[in-house]
Order: C-alpha cells, then structure tokens, then sequence
C-alpha cells in the first residue's frame, strides 16, 4: 500500500502517519529526514544539490523529485507513506513518474483538513524540548519535558501572523492537489479537523477503515 498524507502544518500528518506506519509497516517519506540523512554523508550523490540548506537556500523541485527517487529506489519496503511531499501539482505527476518507474502507484489519500480556529489553538500553544525535540501542547501543564526533563520553547515561527500566513498558503497551493487527486484513480480519504476534542487515536479509528489496503 501507498499513501498520501495532505494536511496543513500543525494538522497531525506525523501523529497519523506514525499510527499508519505501526498498523501496516510502511515506509515513511519524509524530505526532510532524508535531506538531514543526505547531509551527513558527503558522498552521497545527491549531497552538493541538498548542501544548500546550510546556506539557508530552498532546494529546487528538481532536488526534491530527486530525493524522493532515491528514497523510493533505494528503500528495501516498497510500500510507502508521503508525508509533506507532494506539496505542489508539478511534484505530484513527478511522484507519479516515480512510482510508475519502480512498478508502483498510490493507493490512498488521506487529507486532514483543518479549520483555522483548531489551528491556531495548536501551534500557537505547541511547545517544543531543546533536548529530545519531542512536541507538546501548553494545555497539557508541562513545564519542562517529560521525557528527558528538558526546557520547553516556543518556536519563532509559531506566532499568529506566520500561522495565518501558512495557512492561506497551504489552501492557495494544495487546491490543484486535491483536484489532481479526486480525478485520479486512488482512494481519497477526507476528515475535517473542527474541534480538539478528538483523540490521533479516535481520528486513526474513523480513517483507517476507509483505506484500500
């Protein structure tokens, strides 16, 4: 199985990815686990097209299609679930060409659809640990982390003006996505995110039976 996670920052892709990853064993694709992994090691072929992230540069699209080539090709579990990739319609089709070239194609797509309200209530209350990196909301009471007791923070970009500003984004540029999708031969799954008082959990139980597995 092969799947497509869409959502907007702060919309709990990793959180639902991570359940679908423990219930059926795939392989999570995430560019920027594999741009950190590329990073340190010098010799990878991709590393000279990758290193411009330390100059604070974006990489091209033709860096990421080729990045998650080389995840896809060079992964031992060919059943893969994309995490914040595709983010445009050009990245679509070149996943598409990617899949196709190794015998494979998608399966599902799961959006998770949030209201604004829900997510400005979560990032702006997002709490990150300096040491283990682990992520926490301020409604929880921590004040330090609970795994490793280190220093909770919170993050530069997680202000009003940026959340807003990240949401119009993701709304402008995942449109043609969803359209691309819902006129393709895949499953596509939609669950709209309006309240926090669902659970990952009781999210994962209303979307998983939906998959195609």
């Amino acid at each position: 199985m092969n799947l497509v996670l869409l959502g907007a920052p702060g919309a709990g892709k990793g959180t639902q990815g991570n359940l679908l990853v423990e219930t059926y064993g795939l392989k999570k694709i995430s560019t920027g686990d594999i741009f950190r992994e590329i990073l340190k090691d010098p010799s990878n072929p991709l590393y000279d097209d990758v290193k411009v992230i330390k100059e604070g540069k974006l990489v091209t699209d033709e860096t990421v299609n080729n990045v998650v080539r080389y995840a896809v090709e060079t992964s031992e579990n060919k059943n893969f679930i994309f995490d914040g990739y595709p983010r445009t319609l050009a990245q679509a089709e070149a996943l598409d060409k990617i899949l196709e070239d190794n015998g494979l194609k998608i399966d599902n797509v799961v959006e998770l659809s949030v209201t604004k309200d829900v997510l400005m209530y979560r990032l702006l209350g997002r709490r990150t640990c300096r040491n283990c990196k682990g992520i926490f909301h301020i409604s929880l009471g921590y004040e330090k982390c609970p795994d490793c007791g280190g220093e909770l923070y919170t993050r530069d970009d997680d202000n009003e003006q940026t959340v807003e500003a990240r949401f119009v984004e993701y709304n402008t540029k995942t449109f043609p996505l969803i359209e691309y999708y819902n006129n393709k031969d895949v499953n596509y799954v939609k669950y709209v995110v309006e309240s926090n008082d669902m659970t990952p959990a009781m999210i994962n139980n209303v979307i998983e039976p939906k998959l195609v597995k």
